[in-house]
């Protein structure tokens, strides 16, 4: 007969222990439906922390409700809690297992009438992160806005674009890729994706897998001049610089008018030592944003380049050839003649080290040693 009793009072004992996690599951409701959230979080803790509830997808449709109605509150209490706990990230977890636990669907209404709210809140807060250099949070929250819009049946690109340019500033270069990659196949972001995706190969040291992300750009954004410009950037990296030429010519063509194009192109020619080809260049960049006084700078080092170069090709004649000699040289100061007086100009809006050693240069070429600059 003992031993009945104590059988009887151990299933007793498990009963009530069941019933009690269920008492905190039905407190934690109805706590929630007078919004006193606070009140309501200890006792769903509680269910979540017990084997016999833990495992119903009720149980975590509350918690991610009640949760999501303290990332709402702006209450001392509601703000002690959110700086001790991670309250967007355990909704996200909450609502994931939901969808585990819920496997006939029934609280797929609640759910995404907790997502809705929650997609804007972390959209928003991570556009607020992000301007504030938070770029660890801004990820954070771009990256659970697409948790909250895949609940609510929509496919957040923009959290994937925002969650891929966070994840660079943070070094996390895999999600940058994985975001990225995310764009790409559902058509979000056009030829800006493709570059920013080749950028974090490049910082991955996957050169391959860059070069093939622009070349698909380049395929599939035909002349756009991002993405010639950045092609360009890679043979000019590898020193291939025939390349680059090729590539921003052809695209010049089309596009005579982009300054970037220009811009790029002088730089190659000035690279390649094609110093008639670079001035062009500059000219037409400078007339298309002639606000942007320090191309003239940039010219002038061109102009000189070319100098220095004459002036070895004449150094290298044989002195017994003195007419030839005596041409070289003529065509040298003549072209220094001819360009002197506008990097003088320029000298006196750019007077760094590097003008001013190109002036005293030239003064000395010519024999104008009473011109040198102190």
């Amino acid at each position: 007969m003992k031993k009945n009793l104590v059988i009887v009072s151990m299933i007793l004992g498990t009963a009530f222990t069941g019933f009690s996690q269920k008492k905190n599951v039905t407190s934690a409701i109805m706590c929630a439906k007078k919004n006193q959230f606070i009140k309501a979080k200890p006792y769903i803790d509680k269910a979540i922390e017990n084997e016999d509830t833990r495992t119903q997808a009720k149980t975590w449709s509350w918690k991610a409700a009640i949760y999501a109605g303290i990332a709402g509150m702006k209450t001392e209490e509601a703000m002690k809690i959110k700086d001790s706990v991670d309250v967007s990230a355990e909704i996200v977890h909450a609502l994931q297992k939901t969808k585990e636990y819920d496997k006939k669907g029934y609280y797929q209404n609640d759910l995404r009438k907790i997502a809705g709210p929650m997609y804007n809140a972390s959209i928003n807060g991570g556009i607020e992160a992000y301007n504030n250099q938070d770029y660890k949070k801004a990820f954070d929250n771009f990256t659970n806005s697409q948790v909250y819009g895949d609940i609510i049946g929509l496919v957040d690109t923009i959290g994937a674009y925002n969650a891929g340019m966070s994840a660079v500033l943070i070094e996390n270069y895999e999600a940058a890729e994985l975001n990225y990659k995310k764009c790409i196949k559902h058509g979000y972001g056009g030829a800006d994706v493709y570059l920013k995706l080749s950028d974090v190969y490049k910082k991955m040291g996957a050169t391959e897998k860059a070069n093939f992300t622009i070349s698909e750009a380049k395929s599939k954004f035909k002349g756009d001049p991002a993405v010639i410009l950045n092609e360009a950037q890679i043979f000019a990296d590898n020193k291939e610089y025939d390349k680059a030429k090729a590539s921003l010519e052809d695209a010049l063509k089309n596009d005579p008018s982009n300054f970037q194009l220009q811009y790029a192109a002088a730089i190659i020619y000035s690279n390649m030592e094609l110093f008639d080809a670079a001035i062009v260049a500059y000219e037409k960049a400078l007339a298309l944003k002639p606000e942007m006084e320090e191309l003239k700078s940039d010219m002038a080092i061109v102009h000189y380049n070319k100098i220095v170069i004459m002036n070895e090709e004449m150094n290298k004649i044989d002195y017994t050839e003195t007419a030839k000699y005596d041409k070289a040289k003529a065509e040298r100061d003549a072209y220094i003649t001819k360009v002197l007086p506008m990097i003088e100009a320029r000298y006196k809006d750019d007077s760094s080290e590097s003008m001013k050693r190109i002036l005293n240069n030239l003064y000395g070429l010519t024999g104008q040693t009473d011109k040198r600059i102190k």
